[in-house]
């Protein structure tokens, strides 16, 4: 069972809740992160998003990305979200730039680099 996202204020601050599907997009602020890894050679490791996707299908981005849910913290969710999408633990994040994203779905963005000198054939999809 998916748990609701958190909705936010224009400043960041926690307003409330919603399921994904309640979500309305012109007036809905939510949380999401974003994960860019590199190796030491300067690589970027990029996701592709499935086809069946309702949003951005087939586009390109960072490694891995997730929306925050309910009783998450930024961090906790892309550590979360990196085990789930790419089987990555045990590597620490750091903090980025948090930026705000304005429509067609809006949204504040927290990113998260990392340094791994991992094949890409080693992460779990």
């Amino acid at each position: 069972m998916k748990l609701p996202i958190q909705i936010v204020d224009a400043n960041d601050n926690l307003i409330g809740h919603k399921v994904r599907e309640k979500l309305d997009l012109l007036h809905d602020i939510y949380r999401a992160t974003g994960l860019w890894l590199t190796n030491s050679s300067g690589d970027v490791l990029i996701a592709q998003r499935k086809f069946t996707k309702v949003s951005d299908p087939g586009k390109c981005g960072p490694a891995v990305s997730g929306t925050v849910d309910e009783g998450e913290t930024y961090e906790s969710n892309i550590y979360k979200e990196a085990q789930e999408e790419i089987g990555l633990t045990g590597v620490k994040f750091e903090v980025g730039q948090k930026s705000r994203v304005y429509g067609p779905r809006n949204y504040f963005a927290q990113w998260f680099t990392a340094q791994v000198d991992r094949d890409a054939d080693s992460f779990a999809l």
